[in-house]
This record gives structure tokens, C-alpha cells and sequence, in this order.
């Protein structure tokens, strides 16, 4: 995604940010999304393939797990993505 998306996303996100329970809702938020794209990408690239594509591989995605995370920000549910090896 370029930086001039990113912005206009981030603008048209920020005019709904009118407290600060606003801004640090929306900060856990990002977290948890950017986390968890981070764990998909890790996942898609050990298994060499992307979610929903189909592989000659014996590996799979099996669900999801939920796992909580605790940060500076506070603590959330993360819906980690389970695999099985064959």
C-alpha cells in the first residue's frame, strides 16, 4: 500500500477520534490488526502458500486459536490462525 493511502485512511479515521477513550481505542485496534497480519504473513510464508489457496502440500490451515496479548496499551484477544503439518 502506497504512504498517500495509508494517509487518507489514517485522515478519514481521525475525524471520528474525539477523546482520548477514542484515540486509545483506536490505537488497540491497530495493534491487534497489525499483529495479527503480521502473524498471517509469518504463517503464509512458512507454508508457502496464501490463506484459501489450494496446495499440493500435506501442510493445512486447521481454525484459529484465541490467544491474549498484553502491552503497553493494555490487553486483547488475537485470533491466531492454527496449522497442521503431515
Amino acid at each position: 500500500m502506497k504512504k498517500r493511502e495509508l494517509q487518507a485512511i489514517a485522515q478519514a479515521a481521525a475525524k471520528n477520534i474525539k477523546t482520548e477513550a477514542d484515540l486509545n481505542e483506536f490505537r488497540s485496534m491497530l495493534t491487534k490488526i497489525t499483529v495479527e497480519a503480521a502473524l498471517n504473513a509469518e504463517l503464509d510464508d512458512h507454508l508457502g502458500f496464501d490463506k484459501h489457496e489450494t496446495s499440493e502440500s500435506d501442510n493445512n490451515r486447521n481454525g484459529v486459536t484465541h490467544k491474549t496479548l498484553q502491552t503497553e496499551d493494555g490487553r486483547f484477544e488475537l485470533a491466531k490462525s492454527r496449522f497442521r503439518l503431515r
